[in-house]
């Protein structure tokens, strides 16, 4: 029950799954998770929300001025996942287990053994199905982290619908 998406244009995974979650959440589906926010006030600027309804939050370390580099914030990373930790647990709780989480990436944090790797290993040991964005740079490190448990979904509207109700979610 884990699905991911591979796109070599950078962003082009964050629109789809974001995309996705905006559609699944107007139908209803109980969602946790965090996608980029679709906006950018910069060329790194790295914002991600909170899955279903925010909050969002800045990820990028602040640079100097006119840098056109970007730096994650590790520590705020760390937030976000503790964050969507919560939500997944305050559902488990009072609502019962969310239908599935997105996730923006399997990024270099994760590659390197930080990030949303203990987050997806949760969620997949409630049952949650795990749906993230794996680009290509991190495709060694996601294969050897999933042991080839993962499932790659062709990025179209059609294949993803496919693999979402094939696991359950709609």
């Amino acid at each position: 029950m884990l699905g991911y998406i591979s796109l070599e244009r950078r962003g082009d995974g964050d629109r789809i799954l974001a995309n996705l979650a905006q559609d699944l959440v107007a139908r209803g589906v109980a969602l946790v998770g965090m996608v980029h926010n679709g906006t950018s006030r910069g060329t790194c600027e790295m914002v991600l929300r909170l899955l279903p309804d925010g909050p969002e939050m800045a990820l990028s370390q602040p640079m100097e001025a006119g840098s056109d580099v970007c730096a994650l914030d590790p520590g705020a990373l760390e937030q976000v996942v503790v964050g969507v930790e919560r939500q997944l647990e305050v559902a488990s709780l009072q609502t019962g287990l969310p239908a599935l989480m997105i996730l923006n990436k399997f990024g270099k944090q994760e590659a390197a053994g930080r990030g949303c790797r203990g987050l997806i290993a949760r969620a997949l040991a409630l049952g949650v199905p795990v749906l993230l964005s794996v680009p290509p740079e991190t495709r060694a490190a996601f294969d050897a982290f999933t042991d080839g448990l993962a499932e790659e979904i062709a990025p179209d509207p059609a294949a993803l619908r496919q693999w979402l109700v094939r696991v359950g979610v709609v």
